[in-house]
């Protein structure tokens, strides 16, 4: 309950100045994402981290009150603001350089055409120093109930909202996903659930380099 409260009020902080449909749009995304399950998993002796699809820098801004230096990068140029101790970077992956303890992929890959999914995996390989460790959340297919939930969330929208720059849907069963991220290169690949108490089937995914 501390940290959850503690989060509240460092993102409070940092979006106040937001206009209310973008601050609403904010609490929203951490209200029915489990970022503080997330951050468990992220090694205390991290020192950076990079966000690919990083929003509005939510779980980035979470990284930054531990400690690290954050990096988020963005296509979407609505979702670009100001966030205290977070690089934003407008574009897609292929404008970062450099190396990073720690690199996340939220909820994005779905969004991504999975033909292209081991390409952007190798560079993200490339993007994590030495012991690194990746991050991946997407959505477990086999959760029947909380699936079709989120698949009618996702196409109100991309459809009517206009909120995600998304135009697909794309999963991958968890056994096909592991295999998936060994054969371009990570190991002691692991994965938790971590949706209970949410509507969607929230599976997160944790990698070495």
């Amino acid at each position: 309950m501390r940290s959850y409260l503690r989060a509240m009020l460092v993102l409070h902080r940092t979006y106040r100045a937001l206009p209310f449909s973008t601050r609403l749009h904010i609490l929203i995304r951490f209200l029915t994402a489990p970022f503080l399950r997330v951050l468990p998993c992220v090694p205390r002796d991290a020192k950076t981290s990079l966000e690919i699809g990083g929003g509005h820098g939510v779980f980035s801004r979470l990284l930054a009150d531990r400690g690290l230096r954050a990096y988020a990068a963005e296509p979407d140029l609505r979702k670009l603001v100001r966030v205290d101790g977070v690089q934003m970077i407008a574009g897609y992956d292929e404008c970062i350089r450099g190396t990073f303890d720690v690199v996340a992929i939220l909820d994005v890959l779905y969004a991504i055409p999975i033909a292209q999914w081991d390409s952007l995996l190798l560079r993200m390989r490339d993007r994590l120093a030495p012991g690194g460790t990746l991050l991946i959340k997407e959505m477990d297919p086999s959760a029947r109930l909380k699936n079709s939930w989120n698949r009618a969330q996702e196409w109100i929208s991309m459809r009517f909202l206009r909120i995600t720059m998304a135009e697909t849907f794309n999963v991958e069963e968890v056994g096909a996903f592991v295999e998936r991220l060994e054969r371009v290169g990570f190991k002691d690949v692991k994965v938790k659930r971590v949706d209970f108490g949410y509507p969607h089937p929230h599976m997160l995914f944790v990698a070495r380099k």
